[in-house]
C-alpha cells in the first residue's frame, strides 16, 4: 500500500506547488478523486436506479409469498432475470474502490510523509483557508482549548455542512427503504463524529467529495437516465386481501 500512498501523496504536493495553497489543493485532490472513480460511481448509480423502479414490485412479491421463502425467492430471481439485474452490482462498485478510498483518506490523515516532508512544513503550509485557522486541527482541539469561542463554532460549519450533503446524497441515490433509512442515520452520525474529532483537513476533503457526488449523481440521472419498463403492478383481491403482480414476459 506504500506505493499507492506515495502515489496520492505526489499528486496532493504537485497540486499545492500548483495552487500554492493546501486548503485548495485538497478541494482539487478531492475532485480528482471522483474523477478517477467515475467508471465506478456511474455503474453504481445505474445499478441503484435499476433497483428503485424495481423496488415496488420486489415489496409485492415479498408480502405475497411470505410464508414461502423458496417461491420468493424464485419469483424475485425471475423479475431480476427479466431486466438482467444483479443485486450484487451496486455493492461491487464500492469493493473495488475501498483500498483506494482508504489509501485516500491515509493520504489526507497523515500528510507526512507522504506529502510533506516533515511535520512543521505541513503545519507551516495547513495555517488559514477562507474561515479555517489550522487545517491540522480538529474542533474538538479547538473546544479543548478555545472552550466556545467564535473559532470553535466556525470549525463545526464544515462538519454540519458535511452531515447534510450525505443525507443529501443518499436521497439523490433513491434509498427510501427502512434499511437504507437507517444506514443513512448511522453514516451521518459516523460523518458528524469523525468531523469533530479529526482534522479540518479531513472534513474539508470529505465534504467536497460528498458535494462532486451528488452533482456526479444528478448528471448520470439526467443525461444518462436507466430506461426500463418496470412490471405492471396488478391489483387482485385474494383470501389474505394481499396485491399479487404479475411480470410479465419477454
Amino acid at each position: 500500500m506504500s506505493l499507492i500512498y506515495n502515489f496520492f501523496g505526489k499528486i496532493l504536493g504537485a497540486l499545492y506547488g500548483f495552487c500554492g495553497s493546501y486548503g485548495l489543493a485538497i478541494l482539487l485532490f478531492s475532485v480528482f478523486a471522483k474523477v478517477i472513480m467515475i467508471p465506478l460511481t456511474y455503474q453504481q448509480t445505474r445499478s441503484s436506479q435499476v433497483m428503485t423502479a424495481l423496488a415496488p414490485t420486489v415489496d409485492i412479491i415479498n408480502k405475497k409469498y411470505a410464508n414461502n421463502a423458496e417461491k420468493r425467492n424464485s419469483e424475485t430471481l425471475k423479475l431480476y432475470q427479466r431486466y438482467n439485474y444483479n443485486p450484487l452490482s451496486g455493492c461491487l462498485p464500492t469493493i473495488i474502490q475501498l483500498p483506494m478510498v482508504f489509501a485516500l483518506w491515509k493520504v489526507i490523515r497523515e500528510p507526512v510523509p507522504f506529502v510533506f516532508e516533515s511535520d512543521a512544513i505541513y503545519q507551516t503550509v495547513s495555517q488559514a483557508f477562507l474561515w479555517i485557522t489550522n487545517l491540522s486541527v480538529s474542533p474538538l482541539n479547538i473546544f479543548k482549548a478555545t472552550q466556545m469561542s467564535g473559532e470553535f463554532f466556525l470549525s463545526l460549519i464544515i462538519p454540519a455542512a458535511s452531515a447534510i450533503l450525505t443525507v443529501i446524497q443518499q436521497a439523490s441515490l433513491g434509498s427510501g427503504n427502512n434499511q437504507m433509512k437507517s444506514m443513512t442515520m448511522i453514516m451521518n452520525v459516523m460523518v458528524l463524529y469523525m468531523g469533530v474529532t479529526l482534522s479540518q483537513a479531513v472534513s474539508l476533503y470529505w465534504t467536497t467529495q460528498t458535494l462532486f457526488g451528488i452533482v456526479q449523481n444528478w448528471v448520470i440521472k439526467k443525461f444518462f437516465p436507466v430506461k426500463i419498463d418496470p412490471p405492471k403492478i396488478v391489483k387482485k383481491k385474494s383470501s389474505s386481501g394481499v396485491k399479487t403482480v404479475e411480470i410479465p414476459k419477454k
